[in-house]
Order: C-alpha cells, then sequence, then structure tokens
C-alpha cells in the first residue's frame, strides 16, 4: 500500500447520519503517526473526542450478544480463542459507544475496528478459517461499513517507520528486530489492512483519504486534517467525556 497525500476530491463527500458523530478512523502501520496525530487533533480542536474510552460497564453490556457468536468460532475446537474474543468484543463495544454518542461532535480512533479487524487477520491464523468467522466477519464489514464516515490511511517510508519504532519510548515486540524482519511485518500488516479497507470501501463504506506522515510535523498534518473535518461539520456544540 503506498503513501500518498490527503486526496482532495471534494465532490466526495462521506455519508454521515444526523443522529451521530461523525466517526473517524486513523489508521496505518505502527510507526506511521497515529498517536501524534490524535492528540494533534484535540489541541487544535477541543471538541474532537480523540480515543475515546470504553467503560467496563460497555464491555459487559456487549458480552451476552456475542455468546453465539464465541460459541461458533470454537467449532470445529482447536483450542479456547482468547485473543479472539477479546478483539471481537471490543469491536462490539466500539460499535456500541458509537451509537451511544450524541450527535454533533466528531469521534476519531486511532486503535478502533480498522485496528481490531486487521489485527484479527494478521494474528489469527487457521483460528479464523471457519465458516463461523466467515459469516461474523461478514456482519461485521457490513456494520463498520455503515458507521464509519472516514478512514485516514496514514504510511511512511520502511525506513521512517523504522526509526520511529526502535526510538519511540513504547514497548514494541519488533522494536530490536533487523530491517529485514522489520520489513516483513510491516509488509504483512499493510496487506491486512489493504484487505480491511478494501472489503470496507466495496461494501458501500467510508471514504478513504490518505496522509504521508514523513512530510511536515504532527501539528501541521493535524490543520490540514481538521480543516477537511470541519467541512464535513464535525464540530460539537459543547465539549465533553464520552464513557458508555
Amino acid at each position: 500500500m503506498t503513501h500518498r497525500p490527503i486526496a482532495t476530491d471534494a465532490t466526495a463527500v462521506p455519508r454521515r447520519r444526523a443522529d451521530r458523530p461523525l466517526v473517524v478512523e486513523l489508521a496505518g502501520p505502527a510507526g506511521a503517526g497515529k498517536s501524534a496525530i490524535a492528540r494533534a487533533l484535540v489541541r487544535l480542536d477541543p471538541e474532537i473526542h480523540a480515543r475515546p474510552r470504553v467503560s467496563p460497564q460497555s464491555y459487559l453490556a456487549s458480552m451476552p450478544g456475542l455468546v453465539p457468536t464465541f460459541l461458533g468460532l470454537h467449532w470445529p475446537f482447536r483450542g479456547v480463542l482468547g485473543k479472539e474474543m477479546k478483539r471481537i468484543l471490543r469491536l462490539r463495544a466500539l460499535h456500541r459507544l458509537v451509537h451511544r454518542a450524541g450527535n454533533g461532535c466528531a469521534l476519531v480512533f486511532d486503535e478502533g475496528p480498522v485496528y481490531m479487524l486487521a489485527r484479527i487477520l494478521f494474528f489469527g491464523g487457521k483460528n479464523i478459517e471457519t465458516q463461523a468467522f466467515v459469516r461474523w466477519w461478514r456482519r461485521a464489514i457490513a456494520d463498520w461499513a455503515a458507521t464509519l464516515d472516514v478512514i485516514v490511511w496514514l504510511d511512511a517510508p520502511d525506513d521512517v517507520l523504522a526509526v520511529r519504532i526502535r526510538t519511540r519510548p513504547q514497548w514494541h515486540r519488533y522494536r530490536g528486530a533487523d530491517d529485514r524482519a522489520l520489513t516483513a511485518f510491516l509488509d504483512s500488516y499493510r496487506a491486512a489492512f489493504a484487505r480491511v479497507l478494501t472489503e470496507l470501501t466495496a461494501a458501500g463504506g467510508p471514504q478513504l483519504w490518505s496522509l504521508a506522515t514523513d512530510r511536515g510535523s504532527a501539528d501541521l498534518q493535524g490543520r490540514e486534517l481538521l480543516q477537511r473535518l470541519r467541512t464535513l461539520g464535525a464540530t460539537a456544540q459543547q465539549p465533553r467525556e464520552i464513557a458508555v
């Protein structure tokens, strides 16, 4: 997947329902700058709710409806799919958060549904090669295609990502890897993201923008992104914390 500046096609306006917020995800490989740009958006406009918090109560409320799905995923039984179930629960709780949030604001995820769906593909292996998983996957793609308004794909050359991964304070499993292993990891993750993005857009889903994060500071890129989001009416009347 190539990296390029944010698209400027003013005629392609995302669908937006009036009864819920604008829903945006910053997606991209490790080191692409998702968290930095999310923080920049909040500094520039506190009415934007970046990285909204999901409460423990929301996780609990999301669990009963997933019991049939979890049982189906374990047939045929190949061991307890703890991580897969955790990611699916996270997706359901995020969906609940969006639909319980008020209208007139913007929710910006940096580890949202696109990220979770890509991680399921990346780490799932044979655990997700079942009919039950295929049925769940189709529903999840349809749900998020109807919920997400914009996905901003963030990327940079591999050498730039490598420096960021190796020097940032957060731990990363490939922080000490050599260039070959790190490149293979990035390529595999991009492939997982590419499938998710392709299926979401094919399902009539969100508009896809892109931003090369090796050009300019996070604040500068945040300003460019914020300006475009404002053209979609993504400002809230009153800043507030969302926790459902």
